[in-house]
C-alpha cells in the first residue's frame, strides 16, 4: 500500500508528464461537458417547474434561465475542440451557474424561491464528476460559491422569506457544499491511484522497449555473427580445397605425386573396365642422377628435377597427367594412347629432357640431363591389376638403363619387354 508521500510523488511525477497531462486533459474534457450538460439541464428543469407552478413568474424565469443555459451550452459546445487549456476555468464557471439561478430567483422571483431550492443539488454534480481539483483550491470554490449565493441575499434581504427560506439554503448549500468536498476526497485517492498505475504502466513500457532494443541489438548481432560464420565457412572450404589440392601435389616439382596418381590410375581403370579405351604408363628416370647430386650438390639436383618438371609441363598434351613417381623418376599417365601413340610420346619426352640442355658433367657421353623410359599399354586385359602394369613399366625402364640410357622400352605383353629398335622394325 503506497505510502502519502509516495501518492503525491506519483502524482507530481505524472503531472509532470506530457503523455498523463494530455490523459488528464482529455478526462477533463470530458467530465466537464458531462457537468455542463447536467446542469444546464437542471436549470432549465427547474425553470419550466417554476413556470407550471407559479404562472405569472414565466417571464422572469425565463430570462433568468435562459442565459444561464445557454451558457452552459456554449460551454458543452466549446470544451471538446478548443480552449483545452482553460478547461478548468470553464468547469468552475459551469459550477457558480446553479449558484446564480438559486441566487437570481431568490431576489428577483421571491414567490418562486422554494423551487429553486432544489436546484442547489446541482452544485456536487457540477464537481462531484468534475475531475478533482486540489484540497485548497476546492475550498476556494466552495467558499465563493457560497458567497456568490448568499451575498445578493444579505444585500437584498426585503426580497427573501428570511424565516422560512433561509434555514432551508443553509442547510441545502452546506449538504451539497459536504457532498462536494467527499466527492473531491475521493476523486482526488482515486487520481493517485490511477498516478501510480500510469506510471506503473508507463514504467513497464519503458522497460518493454529497453527490452526490444536489446532483442533488436541481439538479433543485429547474431546476424553479423552468421554472416561471419559464413564467411568463415566459405574461407574453410576453399582452404580446404587448397589443403586436398596441395596434399596431391609434389611439394618440389609441384607435380601429382603419388597420392593423385594412385587416386588417377584408379578413376582410368574404373572408366576403361566400364567402357574400353587405352592409357599409357610413361615411366621415366633421369640417368646417373646420384652423381649429379654428389658432385654438384642436392640443390643442383632440386634444380635439374624442377626443370625437367618444367619440360613435361610444356610437353604433355591437355589432359594428360603429370607426376614425380619418387626420387628422380617421373610419371606421365597418357589418355587414349595405343602403342603407337605410346611410342611417339616416350620419345617426344625423352628428346625434350634431352634437348633442355640442362648440364650434367658426369653422365657422358651426353653431358646434359636425360632419361631412360620404360612404357606399359594399360587396357581392358590388364586393367584390373595396376601395380602389375606399374611393375612392367618398371622392367622395361631397367631394360633401357640396361641397353644405354637416353632411351625408350615398351613392355609389350605379359612377360616380354620389346626394346625400340627391335618394335620399330616389327611394326
Amino acid at each position: 500500500m503506497p505510502t502519502g508521500a509516495t501518492e503525491r510523488s506519483d502524482a507530481s511525477s505524472a503531472t509532470g508528464n506530457r503523455r498523463l497531462r494530455a490523459v488528464y486533459r482529455r478526462e477533463l474534457q470530458d467530465s466537464v461537458l458531462f457537468s455542463s450538460l447536467a446542469v444546464t439541464a437542471g436549470i432549465a428543469v427547474t425553470a419550466m417547474v417554476a413556470c407550471l407552478v407559479a404562472p405569472g413568474t414565466a417571464l422572469a424565469e425565463i430570462a433568468i434561465a435562459a442565459p444561464l443555459v445557454l451558457t452552459g451550452l456554449g460551454v458543452a459546445q466549446t470544451v471538446p475542440c478548443r480552449c483545452r487549456r482553460y478547461v478548468i476555468q470553464l468547469g468552475a464557471l459551469v459550477g457558480f451557474l446553479p449558484m446564480l439561478s438559486m441566487a437570481s430567483i431568490a431576489i428577483l422571483v421571491p414567490p418562486s424561491a422554494p423551487i429553486a431550492l432544489g436546484s442547489a443539488g446541482l452544485i456536487p454534480i457540477a464537481f462531484a464528476v468534475f475531475v478533482p481539483l486540489q484540497r485548497r483550491p476546492h475550498l476556494i470554490w466552495l467558499v465563493t460559491a457560497n458567497m456568490l449565493f448568499l451575498v445578493p441575499i444579505a444585500i437584498f434581504p426585503s426580497s427573501a422569506t428570511w424565516s422560512r427560506d433561509l434555514p432551508a439554503f443553509g442547510f441545502v448549500l452546506a449538504v451539497a457544499s459536504g457532498v462536494s468536498l467527499g466527492a473531491n476526497e475521493i476523486q482526488l485517492r482515486r487520481r493517485q491511484q490511477m498516478n501510480g498505475q500510469l506510471l506503473a504502466v508507463r514504467g513497464l513500457y519503458a522497460r518493454m522497449k529497453e527490452h526490444e532494443q536489446d532483442l533488436r541489438r541481439q538479433d543485429e548481432f547474431l546476424f553479423m555473427q552468421q554472416e561471419t560464420l559464413v564467411v568463415q565457412q566459405a574461407e574453410l572450404l576453399r582452404l580446404n580445397e587448397e589443403l586436398e589440392t596441395i596434399a596431391r601435389l609434389d611439394a618440389l616439382t609441384g607435380l601429382g605425386n603419388r597420392l593423385r596418381l594412385n587416386e588417377d590410375l584408379a578413376q582410368a581403370a574404373a572408366r576403361i573396365e566400364r567402357h574400353g579405351g587405352t592409357v599409357g604408363l610413361l615411366l621415366m628416370d633421369l640417368d646417373r642422377f646420384k652423381r649429379l647430386n654428389d658432385a654438384a650438390g642436392h640443390l643442383a639436383g632440386d634444380a635439374a628435377l624442377r626443370g625437367v618438371a618444367d619440360v613435361l609441363r610444356k610437353t604433355s598434351r591437355i589432359g594428360d597427367g603429370l607426376y614425380r613417381y619418387g626420387g628422380e623418376e617421373f610419371l606421365v599417365l597418357l589418355h587414349d594412347c595405343d602403342e603407337s601413340v605410346l611410342e611417339s610420346a616416350g620419345q617426344r619426352y625423352i628428346s625434350a629432357i634431352a634437348a633442355a640442355g640442362m648440364p650434367h658433367p658426369d653422365n657422358p657421353p651426353w653431358n646434359l640431363v636425360t632419361a631412360s623410359a620404360g612404357a606399359r599399354e594399360l587396357s581392358q586385359r590388364n586393367c584390373l591389376d595396376i601395380d602389375a602394369a606399374l611393375h612392367d613399366a618398371d622392367e622395361a625402364l631397367y631394360v633401357a638403363k640396361a641397353s644405354g640410357r637416353n632411351r625408350l622400352e615398351i613392355h609389350a605383353g605379359p612377360g616380354e619387354v620389346v626394346p625400340i629398335d627391335q618394335h620399330r622394325a616389327a611394326s
